[in-house]
């Protein structure tokens, strides 16, 4: 049964981990979810590589402006898209740029959308971390040992002051080192580790003034299980209609990377902070709350929001919590009950990038090939691309994945 309404699905960003090979996992998620359910929905992204436009759920394809060319001209093409769609029109970024993008561009979108994002003024206090950070401490959540160094003076006062290496450096704003200018410094990571002074030093250096948009943080110790999110969906008075908890088992690069294998759980702490945390600074919309669980004081500290879904939200409607079309129904006006159960146990995994961890963590408690086979069988799971009812984005990525391979292959053996 098809809907009377229309999604919109805007993404901009390639896939983080490999720049060759561009699929946005989150925009595929929701475009399979709300499809599933019979929503028309109308993908919008300004180029046609991206796979995940490939999906049998895509009943449009809108190649849009560049929003880092011409915000205006963004903002008038999805104007004139909406006018072509009569009934409800509901408006999810499936990226960290669009959300800002679209937080930023509230007041001129909202005739026209309903919006799945955080007012604008919210959304200001969710971009920046460091201001992430400053909402958590008025909250009373936890967060780790955090500098914000505006100048080389602060730098060289914590290279004389802080001992507690080692130390990660990541970014305020999490997509500005998605950008090709810093992939130098980013090199597809999260974070860069410094273990001594003179490292803390000459990353800070070698990324010129740019490094005023980083801050320092503590390494908490234990490895990616100790990692765990809250995917949730709030509506506008900030009722959380629709959450679960993962609790990460392997990340590419190893330790400060994306996400490659996930599974569903329970953690009553998880879920109240983030409810303290969300209702607390008047949020709304998808989100995904990442903590890490620091043994050493059995605190759950803040690691970031994400003001939209996040990546692995294609194990929500596999463990029993279909975020992506709770807000849907919601944001139409229907009335929805809060679905907060779900089935623990339920495995999320890129099939490639999880592969390339686990050879990677062989020999530090990782699994051999033949247990990293045997635990994507014995748990029941969803592939991050891979769908029985929607074949041809994964049939495309795979292929530009298993190419990209051999060709660098090739390479490395002819300069060899």
């Amino acid at each position: 049964m098809r809907s009377a309404g229309t999604a919109f699905v805007i993404s901009h960003e390639p896939d983080p981990d490999r720049q060759d090979s561009s699929i946005s996992l989150i925009a595929l998620a929701i475009t399979r979810s709300l499809g599933r359910q019979g929503v028309p929905v109308v993908r919008i992204h300004p180029n046609r590589l991206d796979h995940s436009l490939s999906s049998r759920y895509c009943t449009e394809v809108a190649i849009s402006p560049n929003q880092y060319e011409s915000g205006p001209a963004l903002v008038d093409y999805l104007l004139q898209l909406a006018a072509r769609h009569p009934g409800p029109r509901v408006l999810i970024p499936a990226s960290d740029d669009c959300a800002e993008f679209l937080g930023a561009n509230h007041a001129v979108l909202e005739n026209a959308y309903r919006l799945c994002v955080a007012r604008p003024e919210v959304m200001a206090q969710l971009v920046n971390k460091r201001r992430q950070y400053e909402q958590a401490t008025r909250l009373g959540i936890p967060i780790p040992e955090t500098y914000f160094p505006e100048s080389q003076a602060d730098v060289e006062q914590l290279v004389a002051t802080i001992s507690n290496y080692p130390y990660i450096l990541k970014p305020l704003i999490a997509h500005s080192w998605r950008l090709a200018s810093m992939q130098r410094v980013s090199q597809g990571r999260k974070a860069l580790i410094v273990r001594t002074p003179d490292e803390l030093r000459s990353a800070c250096l070698a990324m010129g003034d740019d490094f005023r948009d980083v801050m320092l943080q503590e390494v908490i110790g234990g490895r990616d299980e100790q990692l765990f999110t809250f995917l949730g969906y709030l509506r506008e008075d900030s009722t959380p209609l629709a959450y679960c908890v993962r609790r990460k088992i392997r990340q590419l690069p190893v330790d400060f990377g994306y996400c490659t294998m996930t599974v569903s759980c329970h953690d009553d702490r998880v879920v109240e902070q983030s409810i303290r945390l969300l209702q607390g600074i008047g949020f709304s919309g998808i989100c995904g709350i990442e903590y890490k669980f620091d043994a050493a004081t059995g605190h759950y500290k803040l690691i970031e929001i994400n003001p939209r879904p996040v990546n692995t939200i294609g194990l929500a409607p596999a463990c029993g919590v279909d975020i992506g079309h709770v807000a849907w129904r919601d944001l139409i006006g229907e009335t929805v009950d809060p679905l907060t159960t779900w089935r623990d146990g339920v495995v999320w995994y890129r099939i490639w990038s999880d592969l390339v961890a686990a050879r990677r963590l062989r020999g530090a408690a990782g699994p051999s090939l033949l247990e990293w086979g045997r635990s994507l069988w014995r748990a029941p799971r969803t592939e991050a691309v891979f769908a029985r009812d929607d074949v041809r984005p994964a049939w495309r990525h795979s292929l530009q994945v298993i190419g990209s391979d051999l060709s660098g292959r090739w390479n490395r053996r002819m300069r060899g």
